[in-house]
């Protein structure tokens, strides 16, 4: 039995007896099928776009390597944005100054519109800011 009636610009219902289907649930909100999915997909989606747009481009590959996995199970949904380029964490976080170092001896080369500009054993880099374009996409998710 279900009583409700109209208190204060809303509705309030008592329930005597309520039976839920835990596993109509569950499949309803945490697969694909069900419309959370679609609405996390949506602005999952909305927050790659941003980080893309956000992210430095030097080369394009940090910007093309910027994706998202939604996973479900039986406790919720996940989604994971993100990048496995090996310096996606640096252009992220920043850098401190550090000094980079030629390996076994050798020597790094740097080239300069088409020609060598330089040879040397060590470099003393001054650091990067940090440039937050995924933390910057967490405004999708919590709205």
């Amino acid at each position: 039995m279900i009583a409700g009636g109209r208190v204060g610009g809303g509705y309030t219902f008592k329930f005597k007896e309520l039976k839920l289907d835990y596993v109509a649930l569950r499949r309803y909100l945490n697969t694909p099928s069900g419309d959370l999915w679609a609405h996390l997909e949506k602005r999952g989606k909305i927050a790659v776009a941003g980080a893309k747009s956000m992210v430095g481009v030097r080369s394009g590959r940090l910007q093309r390597s910027i994706h998202m996995k939604h996973l479900g199970n039986v406790k919720g949904q996940y989604i994971w944005l993100g990048s496995k380029v090996e310096y996606a964490y640096a252009h992220h976080e920043g850098t401190r100054a550090h000094v980079i170092k030629a390996e076994s001896g050798g020597k790094l080369v740097f080239i300069g519109k088409g020609r060598v500009l330089t040879h040397t054993p060590v470099v003393k880099h001054p650091g990067t800011r940090p440039n937050p374009y995924l933390r910057a996409q967490l405004r999708h998710f919590l709205k």
